[in-house]
């Protein structure tokens, strides 16, 4: 017990890492603890205005979703989100105007208002996109496979429950096949969900199904450590063999 590390230096080596701060011109950025679906941690920007300061998401909400094609629905999204914090909405922006004493409180709000704009519609546009290969999925699975169990659920060691596309049964074992769109929070999701299922003591075999592995990119790799990656289309046989 002597050799632990006191607390408040503890705290004090972390802090610093999870908070960053830099300052051009007349404004200054802040990086916090959170980050969007792809990965870019949520920062807001303050600048000085007559009465007070503003806190801004500078955009980066919107950037995000347009970088993933959904830039068109930032508005029509964002509308509910920041009425519901009581902030205010610009073409691309969420922003507030502030007494100098109530900055602490706008950056939070700011900061979780972006967060939940960008994840709100990125979890929306990936599910949209896995809804276009279910009806695939199921047809070829019905076909190969007629002891199928759809929309079920897997408890992992961890004693998690995992939402699955599909479960199989095949020469009586199980096969555990998950639809995966080209989104970061469809890929970590699955990710984190079959290294969880993988390590029961008897594991199912567990699938992940694409649309492409090469539109995927560097994400191919974060699944295929966590199991067997097939492409929608491919042949009856490649099925067989992820299941075998």
């Amino acid at each position: 017990m002597a050799d632990r590390t006191p607390l408040f230096e503890l705290t004090n080596a972390i802090v610093p890492s999870l908070v960053s701060s830099k300052t051009w011109g007349d404004a200054s950025f802040i990086n916090l603890p959170m980050s969007y679906p792809s990965g870019a941690f949520v920062t807001v920007r303050i600048t000085h205005v007559p009465d007070g300061v503003r806190v801004s998401d500078s955009g980066f909400a919107y950037r995000e979703t347009e970088s993933f094609g959904a830039g068109r629905s930032f508005s029509r999204t964002a509308q509910s989100i920041v009425e519901e914090y009581e902030l205010m909405l610009g073409k691309r922006s969420i922003y507030i105007d502030v007494p100098e004493h109530e900055t602490e409180r706008a950056i939070l709000d700011v900061s979780a208002a972006s967060h939940a704009v960008a994840t709100r519609i990125i979890s929306r546009i990936s599910s949209d996109a896995e809804a276009t290969i279910s009806d695939e999925l199921h047809e070829r699975l019905d076909r190969l496979f007629p002891h199928t169990v759809y929309d079920d659920k897997i408890t992992g060691s961890s004693s998690t429950q995992w939402d699955v596309s599909a479960v199989s049964k095949v020469d009586g074992e199980s096969a555990v096949f998950q639809i995966v769109t080209n989104y970061p929070v469809s890929v970590f999701r699955t990710s984190t969900a079959f290294h969880d299922i993988a390590a029961l003591d008897r594991p199912p075999k567990l699938i992940s199904v694409v649309r492409s592995k090469k539109e995927l990119g560097k994400n191919y790799s974060i699944l295929a450590q966590a199991g067997r990656v097939i492409e929608i289309s491919q042949s009856d046989e490649a099925y067989g063999r992820a299941v075998a």
